[in-house]
Order: C-alpha cells, then structure tokens, then sequence
C-alpha cells in the first residue's frame, strides 16, 4: 500500500514537470523567422500573387501563389521546412513554373508576415489544410491535378493535413528528406527527448492513411539533419501506390538539385499516380 502511495504521488508531482518538458521541447523544435521576406519571385523573374487567407482558428496567414509560365499541366501546393521563412525556401521551388506547374507556398503561423502565433503541431497541420482548402478554390486548380511538395518538417504537416483532412482531387504527394516522427527524430538529435513530443500529428502515425492517394519519398544519403532511415520507415509504414528514391551523395534537401530526380518527380507529378510500389536507390 505504501508503494502504491508512493508511486501516485511521484505520478502527481512528475506531471508538471513532464508537461513543462513537453511544452519546452515543442518550443525548441520550430525555428521561425518574422517580417517579410526581401528575395520574392520577382527577383527570379517570375510573377506571383501576395495571398492573405486564414486558418481554422482563426490564425491569417501569408503566401505567394506563383503562375506557371506558359500552359499550366498542375498546380503544386508546397509545403515548406522548420526554419526562417518564405524567402528561405523559395530556390528549391523556382524551377516548377518553368515545367509549367503554377506553385502555391505559404508561411505557418509564427513564420514570415503569418500571425505572430506559436507554432505547434496541430497548429500547423491546420495551416496546411487552410492552404489546400485556399488553393482547392482558385479557378486555376484542376481538382484532377492538385499536387503537394512537402519538405523536411513540411512532410509532417502535409501528411497529418490530408490524413485529417478531405482528401478530395489530390493527386500525388512527394515528401522530400521528411522525418518519421517528431519522437523519433528528437531521439536522434537527444537520446531520450522523444518521451517529451507527441506523434499524434506525426507521419509515422498518419501516412498509412493516404492510400490510394499516390506517395512519392524522396532523401538523401548524406542527409546529416535527418538520416536517410526515417525515409526508408516511412516507405515501409506507407500504403500504395508508394514510391522510395534513396539519392547518393545527397544532403538535407539537395535531393531534387539533380537532374534525374528532378526529372522523376516531373513525371510523378505528371502522371498524377503510381500503381506499382518502386523502390530506388
């Protein structure tokens, strides 16, 4: 009986203190930056479109939409990694107009010209679905041909807003350098700090979900950010049609700067699904 005591009242007095850890560690997990972004489109020579639409709860949020040059094959909504804001990811997306894709890519909440809100993982899940939703409703968008580019945290995002959300004309999702879960990959950063991040919102949980809708994994073998290993769990956990491109020679998010996986995801976009799983290294 003593024991028993004991342990509810450790149980009692550990509870603040792990919600307290669990607070701080998905507080250190995002790295945002405030203020609006000084390299746009137009520094690429491309036109584009200052978007205002909000949240689920309310949260306004900023993004660009870009048109593709001349006829427009899709529209791609991309889905962007955990630091800095709209500027900082705008390289690995400038390519898609000119492949005549028109890209939609948005700030989260607390990033960018976004509310200034704390970031969080239902938070920003909700975000991703306020963006497919915006994107569902311009006129451009063929419901046949709504595509996602989700990068690196943005991979978690895409997965919890789609597997939560209406999955309704989604074509095809290509998740480049994601992580399997946020637990998993505070584990590989700190041992041990995965007990402090929830995967309710995580891929690991959420990616068996999207099937039939086709998934394209795409990561790099020299990834230091986040291993190539969560690519391969998230393949194994995902339904098909599932497609799994392990890049050599690779860092974090350097996969699509060669030309061949560029070309491969060219042609998953264009084809708009997979039948067969694939497996690629």
């Amino acid at each position: 009986m003593k024991l028993s005591r004991l342990a509810k009242l450790l149980t009692v007095l550990s509870a603040p203190l792990i919600l307290f850890g669990c607070a701080f560690a998905q507080k250190q997990f995002y790295y945002p930056l405030r203020g609006a972004s000084q390299f746009t489109p137009a520094n690429a020579g491309l036109a584009y479109e200052d978007v205002y639409f909000s949240s689920a709860d309310g949260t306004r949020l900023h993004g660009w939409f870009i048109p593709a040059l001349g006829e427009t094959k899709g529209v791609i909504l991309h889905v962007h990694g955990n630091a800095g804001k709209l500027q900082d990811h705008l390289a690995g997306i400038l390519w898609l107009p000119q492949e005549h894709y028109a890209v939609f890519t948005f700030d989260y909440r607390g990033y960018g010209l976004s509310d200034d809100k704390t970031p969080n993982p239902k938070g920003l899940m909700e975000d991703t679905q306020a963006a497919i939703a915006w994107l569902k409703n311009r006129p451009e968008t063929n419901a046949q041909k709504l595509l996602i580019l989700a990068q690196s945290l943005g991979g978690n995002n895409a997965v919890a807003a789609v597997a939560n959300g209406s999955r309704e004309g989604i074509a095809g999702i290509v998740l480049d350098a994601t992580f399997y879960s946020y637990s998993s990959i505070a584990n590989d950063k700190l041992f041990g700090a995965g007990i402090f991040l929830c995967d309710k919102y995580s891929a690991s949980q959420l990616i068996g979900q999207l099937a039939p809708i086709p998934v394209f994994i795409v990561h790099g073998d020299r990834d230091r950010v986040i291993p190539y290993q969560h690519a391969q769990k998230l393949f194994a956990a995902a339904g098909q049609p599932k497609t799994l491109r392990i890049v050599k020679d690779a860092g974090h998010l350097f996969t699509l700067d060669d030309a061949p996986v560029r070309a491969e995801v060219l042609n998953f976009f264009a084809a708009g699904a997979v039948h067969e799983p694939s497996l690629r290294r």
